[in-house]
C-alpha cells in the first residue's frame, strides 16, 4: 500500500527536476500521511457505526416488557460470602484498599489470612465463581419467581 502511495506521488509529479530532486524519505512521509488519513476516515466510520448500534440496542433494551433481570429480588444472586472463591484480582484489590501490604508477593491463602485479619468482611461471590449447577439453579428460581407473577 505504502508502494503504491510512492507510485502515484512520483506520477502526480509533472516537473522532471522535481522528480530528481525527491527523497525517499518525503516519499515515504506522504505515503504515511495518505496512510493516515485512511485510517483516521476508518475509525470515524466504525465509531459512527458503534454509535448507531449502541442507540438501537438502548431503544429495544427499553422497549421489552419484561427485561431479564430487572424485576428479580437482589437477593437471588446474593449466596454466602466467601474469600475463596474470589479471583487474585479481586483479592488484590481488597488487599490495596484495606492498606494490607505486600499482597503482590502472596498466594491467595496468605492474602485471605491477612484480610481475615484485618477484619475485611468477606465480599459475595463474583458471578464469574458460580458453578454450573449453581448458575441453573439461580436461572430456574428466576423463572419460577417471574412465572409466579
Amino acid at each position: 500500500m505504502m508502494v503504491a502511495a510512492m507510485v502515484k506521488a512520483l506520477l502526480n509529479q509533472s516537473d522532471d527536476r522535481l522528480r530528481d530532486t525527491t527523497s525517499i524519505a518525503d516519499l515515504f512521509l506522504d505515503a504515511s500521511r495518505e496512510l493516515a488519513r485512511s485510517d483516521a476516515r476508518i475509525y470515524r466510520s466504525v465509531d459512527r457505526h458503534l454509535a448507531r448500534t449502541r442507540e438501537i440496542l438502548n431503544r429495544a433494551e427499553a422497549d421489552l416488557e419484561i427485561p431479564l433481570l430487572a424485576g428479580l429480588p437482589q437477593d437471588i444472586l446474593l449466596v454466602k460470602p466467601s474469600y475463596e472463591r474470589q479471583t487474585r484480582k479481586s483479592l488484590e484489590s481488597l488487599c490495596r484498599t484495606n492498606g494490607i501490604r505486600g499482597y503482590s508477593r502472596m498466594t491467595k491463602a496468605v492474602m485471605i489470612s491477612r484480610l481475615k485479619e484485618g477484619g475485611v468482611a468477606a465480599p459475595s461471590v463474583p458471578l464469574n465463581a458460580f458453578t454450573k449447577v449453581e448458575l441453573i439453579t439461580l436461572l430456574e428460581e428466576a423463572v419460577q419467581r417471574i412465572n409466579q407473577r
